[in-house]
């Protein structure tokens, strides 16, 4: 209601200042006809400068908010990893003996980001450690609350997912019970891991990506702290 008030005030006073500058331009030149005409004239080319206003501006004013969005909201995803990414993917790739290593070059991130959506997403169960999955999880419960609570995720489906499929694995971890008899649920839960791999394995090719254009010097931290690098442990016989 203060908000179409304001707008009627404004209007009309930017209708009595045009009034008043008419009569200035009549009382000092005289001319009503010619005024009248210029005015007129100036009516003309309303429509088009609204065109220019609304459809123009109001796109770049769009954009620019769109990118300030995406910025705010890479610097979310990049909190994400700081805090949970990156000792979540260390706890599932190393159940998967084929991802484990399989990601060492980061010359072309397009090439890396094939080789993760091609990739064989399988994990050892028995090389899953629940109980640091669920440590990790719960110590970062209120991140993941505020995370999938801001109104910018939905412009990001990727994360949005990544986010979905963490807090659900977190909540089936919180009921499990520790029996590694029960195939049933531990089926589940391989279900549940895979869909957080997947997921996370992705939304951190982007991140990369995103770190690569715009914070060179963190790139170079991140791709040091490779979660799919391990060391190669030499067997003695």
């Amino acid at each position: 209601m203060k908000n179409k008030k304001y707008y009627i005030v404004v209007s009309l006073v930017l209708v009595g200042l045009s009034a008043i500058m008419f009569l200035i331009h009549y009382l000092v030149f005289g001319q009503a006809v010619n005024t009248a005409y210029y005015s007129l004239m100036n009516l003309c080319f309303i429509p088009v400068n609204s065109l220019v206003v609304t459809l123009i501006l109001e796109r770049l004013i769009d954009y620019k908010a769109k990118q300030e969005r995406m910025e705010k909201l890479s610097m979310l995803i990049g909190l994400f990893f700081t805090e949970v990414g990156y000792k979540l993917m260390r706890l599932i790739i190393k159940a998967d003996k084929g991802g484990k290593n399989s990601i060492t070059s980061f010359n072309n991130l397009d090439d890396v980001k094939n080789q993760v959506e091609k990739h064989n997403y399988t994990i050892d169960m028995e090389d899953i450690d629940l109980d640091e999955i669920k440590d990790v999880l719960l110590e970062n419960s209120n991140l993941l609350v505020n995370l999938i609570s801001n109104e910018n995720i939905t412009e990001h489906e990727i994360f949005t997912d990544l986010l979905m499929s963490v807090i659900h694995l977190r909540d089936e971890i919180i009921f499990y019970k520790n029996d590694k008899n029960n195939q049933l649920d531990i089926s589940h839960l391989e279900k549940d891991i895979l869909r957080v791999y997947k997921n996370i394995a992705m939304q951190w090719v982007d991140y990369l990506k995103y770190l690569n254009k715009s914070y060179p010097f963190l790139y170079n931290n991140a791709i040091r702290l490779n979660p799919f690098r391990f060391s190669q442990v030499k067997k003695i016989y």
